[in-house]
């Protein structure tokens, strides 16, 4: 017996056609929201993990030679959390938490254009040797910023999306 696959390709036609008229737009990709990100300038705070979330929101946004009107500025904290107590009654897993406040400026305006806040975590194995878990805790805090750096540019790239940052200027 033969099965056509003409119901499955006019159905995915049908979807794609649905998707386009209704204003669809990706996220990412060319043409998408997120080219709007590269002209925002980041500013972030002295430490460590602000490094980190620097970088990252530089890679994530396009924006390593931003010159825009817009200026982002976060403010961060970190935590550290045992998160698995072996037989020992030693911790054996940790956590890396992170939150990020984060306000979008146009100029060198006082008001915020949009602000908001992101929190996320990544956790690790505690090796007995101490370098090795001196790398393994900053290896979570990369990917923790990695983490906050995703959520802050899709956060920015749907208000840019909506027309929310578009509105208030």
């Amino acid at each position: 017996m033969r099965t056509s696959k003409t119901p499955s390709i006019l159905l995915t036609s049908l979807v794609c056609l649905a998707l386009t008229a209704c204003g669809f737009t990706p996220m990412y990709g060319s043409g998408s929201a997120a080219r709007n990100l590269s002209d925002i300038i980041v500013e972030t705070g002295r430490e460590r993990i602000d490094f980190y979330l620097q970088e990252a929101l530089l890679d994530e946004m396009d924006a390593r030679h931003a010159d825009g009107p817009y200026r982002l500025v976060t403010e961060s904290s970190s935590s550290r959390m045992a998160l698995g107590i072996g037989a020992d009654a030693i911790a054996q897993r940790f956590a890396v938490g992170m939150r990020v406040d984060y306000r979008l400026y146009l100029g060198h305006a006082t008001e915020p254009e949009l602000e908001g806040r992101v929190s996320v975590e990544a956790s690790y194995n505690v090796a007995r040797e101490v370098y090795s878990s001196v790398a393994a805790q900053e290896d979570a805090e990369i990917r923790a910023a990695q983490l906050a750096a995703e959520r802050i540019a899709m956060e920015l790239a749907r208000a840019s999306l909506t027309g929310e940052l578009a509105a208030r200027q």
